[in-house]
């Protein structure tokens, strides 16, 4: 249980009762969750932490030296920012996790780096 307040919510049930307040409502949310979104990312990336999978160093540590290489090979930030972000999926879908990393970047990187 938590100690916060249920965010106020538009009460329709169909998109024809919908009213402009419902969807002012709406958007307003929508803005405070991608506001988060930097954040929610960064507490998903805590999650590499620990997780070895039998190689020598966490996937969290491999992440980071990844990055770092990738910006000592003089990359753009793009770049770095994908290659940072590489095995965030991992722990959730192992089978296909370079796929969450480049689906949570499409929006913000060019195609070829979502390509990469």
């Amino acid at each position: 249980m938590t100690d916060q307040a249920t965010p106020p919510r538009a009460s329709f049930r169909s998109f024809e009762e919908s009213t402009r307040d419902d969807w002012m409502l709406i958007m307003e949310q929508r803005r405070e969750l991608e506001a988060a979104l930097a954040a929610r990312i960064l507490e998903q990336f805590e999650h590499l932490r620990d997780d070895y999978g039998g190689f020598p160093v966490d996937r969290l540590e491999h992440s980071v030296q990844t990055a770092t290489r990738a910006e000592r090979d003089g990359r753009d930030d793009e770049y770095v920012l994908c290659a940072l972000l590489h095995d965030l999926g991992d722990p959730l879908t192992p089978y296909n996790h370079p796929d969450v990393g480049a689906a949570i970047l499409k929006p913000f990187v060019s195609e070829a780096n979502h390509w990469m």
